[in-house]
This record gives C-alpha cells, structure tokens and sequence, in this order.
C-alpha cells in the first residue's frame, strides 16, 4: 500500500492536494450468514484462502478480489510519503449505524 501514497507524492506538485476515501475493514470481519458471524481477521485478504474458498469468494463478490486495509497503511502511509493531513472525515451507511464504515482524508503536499 505503501507505493500508492509514494506514487501520488511523486506525481503532485508542491500546494497539490491528494482526496482519499476508504472503508474502514469493518464490513469484512462477517460473513454473509443470516445472522452474520465472525470469519475473518482483519486486514482481509482474500488470497489467504484456501483455492476452493477463493474462488467462491470472487464468484460470491462479482468476479474481483476486495482486500482491506488498516488505517497505519491508510493515514501513516500518507504522512510517510510526506503529505500534511488537513482533514479527517468519518461517515456511515446509514444514520443508524453502530459505527462510522468508511473515512476520507485531505492530505497537502508542502
């Protein structure tokens, strides 16, 4: 994950301002069981899995592997590749949620 904040530092000039949004890793700790259980640690990732799981899991998610992240590799990879973070922003699937599921941050290259 590290290269992707790198990468958008190399590429902005000096004032350039990098907009990120993410899911926070909460959605992939269930299973789709009704109800829902515990099945996975996070940071998901997909590949971790036995072949036969895999497959199912990418049939089951429309034909793409889908991996979370943790918020070190999000916001610390940011402030690593040298950004500045101006703004945190947190917010929910719907107004009832228990907790917020996806961040977006608004970071500034000096």
């Amino acid at each position: 994950m590290q290269h992707i904040w790198d990468e958008c530092w190399r590429v902005l000039r000096p004032g350039g301002v990098l907009i990120a949004g993410f899911d926070n890793g909460i959605c992939f700790l269930f299973d789709d069981s009704d109800p829902p259980r515990l099945a996975h640690k996070l940071p998901y990732n997909p590949l971790r899995m036995g072949e036969e799981e895999r497959r199912r899991a990418v049939e089951r998610d429309g034909g793409s592997y889908h991996f979370s992240h943790t918020m070190e590799e999000q916001v610390g990879g940011q402030l690593r590749a040298g950004f500045r973070l101006t703004h945190l922003y947190e917010d929910r699937d719907t107004p009832d949620d228990y907790y917020p599921s996806y961040a977006a941050t608004r970071a500034v290259k000096p």
